[in-house]
């Protein structure tokens, strides 16, 4: 008898489950059903007021997984949007066996190890994008962020605060488009599709900042690429180990810290 490629436990407080491979954004076969079963258990967990929702996940090797689509994005926002109002923090584990663990809480809890390691870079965005895109996040980072090292090769943690200009955004809408934006900021484009890339991007503007090194602390890389009439972006957020996206009554639209971990 083969063995179960995987579990969903679930209390009032937490929701744990484990599986043979990483969940995918379009998973098939057995990871159907996985994926339905954690969203149902997701949704069964209570609302604490003021906590945020603590997410991890524990792999049992270092292959490439971008943090927030393993844990958020590939699991779907209608199963955790209600544990999100005050924020998210979301870490990378290493697991104990062969399995793919993710864990879900929620807690009061938001300063973490994690994302007290030197900083590499800061950003603060005084007007909040009109556009909630990986685009106009990637611009609203790029011309404000101030590089506080060189060229880090390793891993980093991500810390993020929302201020009021953005307490009637979504979370769950901001998640994805925003860490793409700010990881994107972190890189250089490495100029190739020069002339199709530039006729994409809205300005002259944009095509010099995009391959600017002087800002690039994640390194040069092809970071954008045509894909039918808009962009692709590549960045190397597999690098990111922990981020945390969290609201507060701060003036400005969003600050951000990005350290190494």
């Amino acid at each position: 008898m083969e063995p179960n490629p995987y579990g969903v436990e679930s209390s009032a407080n937490e929701v744990a489950a484990r599986s043979a491979v990483r969940l995918a954004f379009e998973p098939k076969g057995d990871m159907v059903n996985y994926r339905h079963e954690l969203r149902t258990a997701l949704r069964g967990l209570g609302r604490a007021h003021d906590q945020v929702l603590l997410a991890e996940y524990a792999s049992p090797d270092q292959a490439h997984a971008d943090l927030e689509n393993v844990l958020l994005y590939n699991v779907g926002a209608s199963a955790y949007s209600h544990l999100v109002d005050s924020g998210v923090i979301c870490r990378r584990l290493q697991s104990t066996d062969s399995l793919h663990h993710v864990r879900y809480s929620q807690t009061d809890q938001v300063d973490w190890p994690d994302f007290h390691g030197m900083v590499l870079a800061t950003s603060t965005v005084v007007d909040a994008p009109l556009r909630s895109s990986p685009l106009s996040w990637w611009r609203a980072f790029r011309e404000a962020i101030q590089p506080a090292s060189g060229q880090h090769l390793g891993r980093v943690a991500v810390s993020v605060k929302l201020g009021r200009a953005l307490q009637d955004y979504a979370l769950t809408a901001l998640v994805k488009p925003l860490m793409d934006g700010l990881v994107s900021a972190l890189h250089a484009h490495d100029g190739s599709n020069a002339d199709h890339l530039s006729a994409l991007l809205p300005d002259e503007q944009a095509w010099e900042l995009i391959t600017d090194p002087s800002a690039a602390v994640l390194g040069r890389r092809r970071l954008v690429r045509p894909h039918g009439r808009g962009l692709a972006w590549n960045p190397a957020d597999e690098r990111c180990a922990a981020f945390r996206i969290l609201r507060t009554t701060e003036p400005e639209a969003v600050t951000a810290v990005v350290s190494a971990f």
